[in-house]
């Protein structure tokens, strides 16, 4: 890609990491500390989308934010046991959601994560 734009949840890991990045010289990669679960959509659309924490279901916002043929992973499930998804937005038609293998990941938190009753 010509560019990358990552949110980061937690402050001094998003400075940290914009630090490090910066250091290694990486000029193409926009990071923003916030609400991962509901994307970066001001630079939407994406034709690749990582979700690097787990999810109850597909975050929306992220979906919205797919492009035409473009391709999300993510892990959805029970907070102990989550699949990853490969998700393709064809050119047209219905998305297509494809069960890679059984994964566990932190929770997703924010707006389109687990709700603070259900994390644990």
């Amino acid at each position: 890609s010509s560019h990358v734009y990552t949110v980061e949840r937690v402050s001094v890991l998003g400075e940290r990491a914009r630090e490090r990045l910066g250091n290694m010289g990486y000029g193409n990669i926009s990071l923003r500390i916030g609400d991962g679960s509901a994307g970066w959509p001001e630079h939407a659309p994406y034709h690749r989308i990582m979700v690097t924490a787990g999810c109850a279901a597909l975050p929306p916002p992220l979906l919205d934010q797919l492009a035409p043929g473009g391709r999300m992973v993510a892990p959805v499930g029970p907070r102990m046991e989550q699949d990853l998804q490969l998700v393709t937005r064809p050119l047209d038609g219905p998305l297509r959601i494809e069960s890679v293998m059984k994964v566990i990941f932190v929770e997703l938190v924010g707006p389109y994560g687990w709700s603070p009753a259900d994390r644990g």
